[in-house]
């Protein structure tokens, strides 16, 4: 697999490559570069290590730039080719396009038009990658990173895709938006984005509602001493903060216009000035933005302005209401009970299955955190051993008749308890995508429990 941030620039002459790497370096700071004065070494090295851009000095002794064009577009085609040469030949350009370069420039021509350049051919890169990495994520239904997601307890195979979809793009650093009504889930998302991706680094959270145009520019890029009145000290800023982890911006749907406007020039040019500072810098970090509905609805009504919504919509999640995930009631219900069981200091209380009709004609407004603040307020009304029933009871004006439940059809050889049990661990791990406390809940184990199941079973 290509790494979408590799280049190997070739050229023999030694300053040459001394002067590119700094440019590179300086314009380009989040590319990996490499070097080669041998022309003879370039196919080896492609073959040895991951590249997703070569820049090639087109004449060189014993194997031309021309030459080395044709074989790496025969051997490694994912990987893109721009020529550098010292001299300015239209017909050495149109053919060297035709050969299949990306791009072609004179090296006494402009160095920001060529990083501009190399900047889209990275992105590009990154976008394929994130293509065949999703195609091969989709086709295998198990989660690669499930830890990542432990605190977003679901059976619902529309969010477990998105859970998939978020561990394909874990090599993108391209912005994403998660789009959901309040309290559905987005910024658990954001970290789950943050786990899969970034792991070690930084994960800064700044909610954009409660910032004006003035103290949004300080909060993000920061300030300069001496930059106002009252900046008696230097202010790093969120951006820089977040270093090469995840910047979460809540709320992007809430910005005024002007606001929105500095947004899109941090996304498009990865560029900012601190407060009083002449100097730019580079932001290093992924940006994940948040908005209460698609970007196509916030567009359409004119809260999203054009540029930021193009942005944006690429890589976008719409995170699924809890009404439209009605499997996840029971497991969300039951693992509330037992943290507000926990937290209020009670013993573990029976749930009665009366109040599942009763939760599914409900259309929970305020989503998982709704749910979260009920199962605490019945928890604090609890008396005896059974969950008091009267705050779900209160949400509807009459409970719905509570249905039988499906009878388990068995074949004429009952299986053993042994073989029932393995089969239920099964179907959760596969419901919840290989989830353990997911899977645990499912079953009303705790994750230890099914963990030293699974291990025996394993042994076995």
């Amino acid at each position: 697999m290509s790494h979408t941030k590799s280049i190997l620039i070739v050229d023999d002459e030694a300053s040459w490559l001394r002067s590119m790497t700094m440019t590179l370096n300086r314009l380009v700071p989040d590319a990996m570069l490499e070097t080669c004065l041998d022309s003879r070494k370039v196919m080896d090295r492609l073959s040895q290590s991951p590249f997703s851009l070569v820049l090639l000095d087109l004449t060189m002794p014993y194997v031309s730039g021309e030459m080395l064009l044709e074989q790496i577009r025969q051997q490694h085609p994912q990987i893109r080719v721009i020529i550098i040469t010292g001299v300015n030949e239209v017909d050495t350009a149109v053919r060297c396009m035709r050969k299949g370069a990306y791009d072609f420039f004179v090296k006494t021509g402009e160095v920001a038009a060529m990083a501009a350049s190399v900047k889209r051919a990275l992105e590009i890169a990154n976008l394929e990658q994130a293509y065949l990495t999703l195609s091969s994520r989709f086709l295998d239904k198990l989660l690669k990173t499930p830890q990542a997601f432990s605190a977003i307890l679901t059976s619902s195979e529309s969010m477990l895709d998105i859970f998939r979809y978020i561990e394909a793009l874990s090599v993108s650093r391209q912005p994403m938006a998660i789009c959901g009504e309040t309290g559905s889930g987005k910024s658990l998302l954001a970290r789950a984005i943050h786990q899969t991706s970034s792991p070690d680094e930084p994960f800064v959270s700044v909610k954009l509602a409660s910032l004006d145009a003035t103290s949004l520019d300080d909060t993000l890029f920061g300030h300069v001493k001496g930059a106002f009145a009252g900046a008696d000290s230097h202010r790093a800023g969120m951006v820089r903060s977040a270093g090469n982890g995840v910047l979460f911006l809540d709320g992007v749907d809430q910005l005024a216009p002007e606001i929105q406007n500095k947004l899109v020039t941090l996304l498009q040019t990865g560029e900012y000035y601190p407060i009083g500072s002449d100097r730019s810098l580079q932001c290093q970090c992924r940006i994940v933005c948040s908005a209460t509905a698609p970007l196509d609805s916030l567009f359409e009504a004119g809260r999203l302005k054009e540029d930021l919504y193009y942005r944006l919509r690429a890589h976008q999640i719409k995170v699924p209401p809890l009404r439209m995930r009605p499997a996840d009631l029971p497991l969300l219900l039951s693992h509330f009970v037992h943290q507000a069981c926990e937290d209020l200091d009670k013993a573990p209380l029976q749930i009665d299955e009366a109040i599942f009709p009763i939760l599914k004609a409900y259309p929970f407004p305020g989503n998982v955190r709704e749910l979260e603040a009920l199962a605490y307020d019945a928890v604090s009304r609890s008396t005896g051993a059974n969950l008091c029933l009267d705050p779900f009871s209160a949400l509807v004006k009459a409970a719905p008749p509570i249905s039988t439940p499906d009878r388990l059809v068995f074949p004429a050889e009952l299986p053993t308890l042994a073989q029932v049990s393995d089969l239920l661990i099964a179907e959760a791990m596969s419901r919840t995508a290989g989830n353990q406390s997911a899977a645990a809940a499912l079953l009303g184990l705790s994750q230890p429990a099914l963990s030293r199941r699974l291990a025996k079973s394993k042994a076995e």
